[in-house]
């Protein structure tokens, strides 16, 4: 009688900041080859927006399903779940793998703290050797791109395996490992819309290390990328894509091959992709938009043009100039994002992204809110080797002092849960920011707030307003009045939340629009009473 197949449970850690639409896909992935190298593979995605996981839940799950292998994506603003995660998991007999951009820039301090082997790198030629090398069926010195504890306890590094040079020779992800009702309705096409055309970026940026896939382009071929899109339209009915890669439009033959292809396929599927302010024209976003791109997401960074020096950034601010009107003007939306915070900026340089904000805000349909919209100075990274002594902030994430995390009722005002939505960044106040650089930062993030409420329904727009000025206006009076106040309120849309994501659409809906035409209510009859009205 055949051996049951070895169990690999792969998990990407519980955030309080992400809530993920669909599943990442590097644990996907990471899945795929291990399913086809003949494990049995199950995901954990804890952050999957109808089916929250907490550590709790996580280990109760590995002591039932009692897998021999547990992986685990690091990423550093989940280092603190992940590391305890490992720590509990430890003594239930798996052998414990980490992978992902932490691991990759440091897999000696995941080692420290549990795991027994760390892949660096991509993962998906090194994972399945490095779980057979774990099972005690082949050295774990003979893989390429791991580290893990040699017999004396001590790290053990191989040689570095090469990036992967053809990646069309990479499979098919296996979306069928992902549980549609983690991420709400069954019957969601939505859900397999990533993948992925490229890797690698050759740029300097200050703020981001590149570790996982190096620095230089790879690329898929066309045919490669449009058979990937036919097949998960055809077996799960998806017509929305989400291009994952950095700068999608890096080689021209290749995107004109990739659009092309689309407008002859007569699918009329739609996409969106990231890419690089040097690396469009009008003659690309034209062919784009005729084959159904609605969606360019664009890293600006900011309106400084010393700052966009100092990161290496590879546009101007005159490039941005045209090129994000441009794109309007072809039928697609830019998503832009910025970063704020800088050491070297004050006031004034802050001023001048909020001031190109405010210029190029009626050619954008959103400003990105995301966690390193403030400055956040990532392991490996040029900023924080140059900044982590001069500020003390060296191994920042496994501290809770210097650590940040979703705003919190009892800790946070209303605005700033609104402003803030992704993580409370200022509080970790990595570079001793002034009080004048604080507000004027506040000042920016409320601009882009503001500004994306236009593309809402009108009934949230008209409640949303009122209630932001409310909060600040409240706060100033009396910060313990506003929390009280806001109480009754967050709960009420926490719990409609809830039920919308676990399929009680109506009434999750009905329960966030009585909370906040409440709010409202009290806010706009506060409001005209009160000597701070705005």
């Amino acid at each position: 009688m055949p051996l049951p197949p070895t169990r690999v449970l792969l998990i990407y850690p519980p955030s309080r900041t992400q809530s993920h639409e669909v599943c990442p896909e590097g644990i996907l992935m990471v899945g795929t080859v291990l399913e086809n190298a003949g494990y049995e593979v199950r995901l954990v995605d804890a952050n999957s927006k109808a089916n929250h996981k907490s550590t709790e839940e996580i280990i109760r799950l590995a002591e039932d399903w009692k897998p021999q292998i547990v992986g685990v994506t690091l990423v550093t603003p989940l280092i603190q779940p992940a590391y305890q995660l490992a720590g509990a998991l430890k003594g239930n007999g798996a052998k414990l793998i980490a992978g992902g951009p932490h691991a990759s820039v440091l897999p000696e301090e995941a080692l420290h703290y549990g795991f027994d082997a760390v892949v660096v790198g991509e993962g998906e030629v090194t994972a399945p050797e490095a779980v057979e090398g774990l099972l005690g069926r082949r050295p774990l010195e003979d893989v390429s791109g791991v580290v893990f504890k040699g017999l004396d306890g001590t790290p053990k590094r191989t040689p570095p395996r090469p990036p992967i040079d053809n990646l069309d020779d990479l499979p098919i992800p296996a979306r069928h490992l992902v549980n549609p009702l983690d991420y709400g309705s069954p019957d969601n096409p939505e859900l397999y819309k990533n993948l992925f055309s490229s890797r690698g970026c050759p740029a300097r940026c200050s703020y981001c290390s590149g570790s996982l896939f190096g620095k230089r382009f790879r690329f898929r071929s066309a045919r490669s990328v449009l058979n990937e899109m036919f097949h998960v339209h055809r077996t799960y009915g998806t017509t929305h894509f989400h291009f994952v890669d950095d700068a999608m439009t890096m080689d021209r033959r290749r995107i004109f091959e990739i659009c092309h292809g689309l407008i002859k396929s007569g699918f009329n599927l739609t996409w969106n992709m990231m890419t690089r302010i040097d690396s469009v024209n009008e003659e690309i976003l034209s062919l784009a938009a005729r084959a159904g791109c609605t969606q360019i997401d664009y890293g600006v960074e900011s309106g400084h043009p010393e700052t966009l020096k100092r990161i290496h950034k590879p546009h101007t601010v005159e490039m941005v100039r045209h090129i994000v009107p441009l794109t309007k003007k072809k039928g697609i939306k830019s998503f832009v994002f910025f970063i704020l915070g800088f050491p070297w900026e004050g006031v004034e340089a802050i001023e001048d992204s909020r001031k190109f904000m405010k210029e190029i805000s009626p050619y954008v349909e959103c400003f990105h809110p995301a966690v390193a919209s403030v400055l956040v100075p990532f392991p490996g990274t040029e900023v924080y080797e140059k900044y982590k002594d001069q500020y003390g902030f060296e191994n920042w994430w496994l501290s809770s002092e210097r650590n940040y995390d979703a705003p919190r009722p009892k800790k946070h005002t209303y605005f700033e849960s609104q402003v803030f939505p992704m993580g409370t960044v200022l509080d970790a106040d990595f570079f001793h920011y002034p009080p004048e650089v604080k507000q004027k930062i506040y000042e920016v993030f409320k601009f882009m707030y503001l500004h994306n409420l236009k593309e809402r329904g009108y009934l949230t727009r008209w409640m949303r307003r009122p209630l932001l000025h409310f909060s600040e206006g409240l706060a100033r009076v009396s910060p313990s009045l506003e929390r009280s106040a806001f109480t009754v309120f967050n709960h009420a849309v926490s719990r409609g939340r809830r039920l919308h994501n676990q399929g009680a659409t109506y009434l999750g809906r009905s329960l966030i629009k009585s909370a906040l035409k409440w709010a409202s209510t009290l806010g706009m009859a506060l409001l005209s009473r009160l000597p701070w009205k705005r």
